[in-house]
């Protein structure tokens, strides 16, 4: 979704994001969104493309992808996105991730991609999340799920869009 969701507006209940939603790359640059400018500048790059030269082309951006690893021989350390969102909600820390905290989970992600596959007919963009819920909700559900993480108490936003609103 980080292709999709980031332009330094509100993420307001009114507002929809969609396929045709693109991240802002002027704002994504100005707020040195570094890895949202990666994912954003080759999709639209492909998009265009793919129009100009009639090609069908499918993408699929999901949510912050959560679940079981599937080997329990991987490397998951300091630098998988599972450490990463554990670390961010373990301190406090003065920002957060600026990606709209949609979530969906891995396997879910995974059947996207094999019915995308499967399916001669699909084509478009794709947008997979299950659920939008906010930082405190998480941490409370980390909570009750594993009694020894250490999550500090502290005033999350609703939506860490609002931490990316121009000044």
């Amino acid at each position: 979704m980080v292709a999709v969701a980031l332009s330094g507006k509100p993420l307001t209940p009114d507002v929809q994001l969609d396929e045709n939603s693109f991240s802002d790359p002027t704002f994504c640059e100005k707020s040195k969104l570094w890895y949202m400018l990666s994912k954003t500048l080759p999709e639209a790059a492909a998009w265009k493309f793919v129009k100009e030269n009639g090609i069908d082309m499918l993408t699929i951006n999901p949510g912050w992808v959560i679940g079981p690893i599937a080997n329990s021989k991987c490397n998951c350390g300091a630098n998988s996105q599972a450490h990463k969102r554990y670390s961010m909600l373990a301190r406090a820390q003065k920002t957060l991730d600026p990606a709209p905290p949609n979530w969906v989970d891995v396997r879910d992600t995974a059947t996207s991609h094999i019915l995308a596959y499967e399916n001669p007919s699909a084509n478009g963009r794709y947008c997979v999340v299950a659920k939008t819920i906010s930082y405190s909700e998480v941490v409370q559900i980390l909570r009750e799920l594993f009694l020894t993480f250490n999550l500090h108490t502290f005033n999350f936003p609703a939506s860490p869009s609002s931490l990316l609103e121009p000044n």
